[in-house]
């Protein structure tokens, strides 16, 4: 496979986010959905995805791994502050915009960022810098109970350009039950939480519900898997920072780039047990009957409501 660095994949500068992104249709390839971006439709998903997995990382390099609507922009504002040392809000710079997915903008001048590299993505391991994961480089896995997390993507893409006037019953039909996006929540969650058991890479797995109920502590565990200092007054500062509400007020929204309006959309309740306000009895049980049977050899608990 070639080298990263001769697989030039390249976007436009920071300005790109006053103007439009169409992210649908999304892109296929096999048995997985991918947003489409502009990476991929001027390159190509697999030449893409190449890229991505023949990325020769740095062991100081961080990737934050989320599943989409589950925490991401939270986590990678937090990782933000603990590697900066700093309080400040990351409205702008390399750390916000250094996506593994449709936002890639710096896959040509990654040599010119400063370490520690914070890298974010939507994708599932087996699509990950290969080079990462066999040298044990630094994996944060975050994740949340999938109905509240398919609640927030539906609120979240519904508007979106290009996005179908989607009901939340077709939405449920075409995405929930499907369950292909990013080569769907039941395949990530099992690939990392096998790879997590088995310690086959240096994962620090993360939920959405313990940083919202426990933040103080699960952040200080990600100070300490990053291996930054983080004194008990600092870490208080940084949960205090990044509240929800004040997450919700300060946090810049690279998103809006898919938004007709340009406005951000990003943040909107963040509680948990949500998902009661969308499914319904049936779809409920349905989708209890699916998770059973796809999770019966997978360990992990999460909470519902609160």
């Amino acid at each position: 496979m070639a080298d990263a660095h001769d697989v030039p994949l390249k976007l436009h500068n920071e300005s790109v986010i006053d103007s439009d992104l169409v992210i649908y249709p999304f892109t296929r390839l096999g048995e997985e959905t991918f947003l489409s971006g502009p990476l991929i439709t001027e390159h190509g998903i697999e030449k893409y995805l190449e890229t991505v997995r023949t990325l020769k990382t740095k062991d100081t390099d961080i990737i934050l791994c989320t599943t989409m609507k589950s925490g991401t922009h939270w986590c990678h504002e937090i990782l933000s502050m603990l590697l900066s040392q700093s309080l400040e809000y990351n409205t702008k710079g390399a750390l916000h915009h250094m996506l593994l997915d449709v936002n890639a903008h710096f896959f040509d001048k990654l040599d010119e960022v400063d370490d520690p590299r914070l890298f974010t993505t939507h994708l599932p391991l087996h699509h990950l810098p290969t080079h990462h994961v066999k040298n044990g480089y630094k994996i944060i896995y975050v994740n949340r109970n999938p109905k509240d997390r398919w609640a927030s993507n539906y609120t979240f893409l519904h508007g979106k350009l290009g996005i179908p006037d989607w009901t939340w019953d077709e939405f449920y039909d075409n995405m929930i039950l499907k369950d292909d996006f990013f080569g769907g929540w039941f395949n990530f969650t099992r690939e990392f939480e096998k790879a997590v058991q088995t310690k086959t890479a240096n994962i620090l797995p993360v939920k959405y519900e313990d940083l919202k109920l426990h933040p103080f502590s699960t952040i200080e565990k990600m100070a300490e898997f990053i291996n930054v200092s983080h004194s008990e007054d600092f870490i208080r500062d940084i949960t205090e920072k990044c509240s929800f509400d004040n997450i919700k007020k300060h946090k810049f929204d690279s998103s809006r780039i898919i938004d007709p309006k340009h406005e951000s959309t990003l943040f909107r309740k963040g509680l948990i047990g949500d998902w009661k306000n969308w499914f319904t009895v049936a779809q409920n049980e349905k989708f209890d009957e699916m998770y059973r049977e796809e999770m019966k050899n997978c360990d992990v608990n999460f909470i519902y409501e609160h």
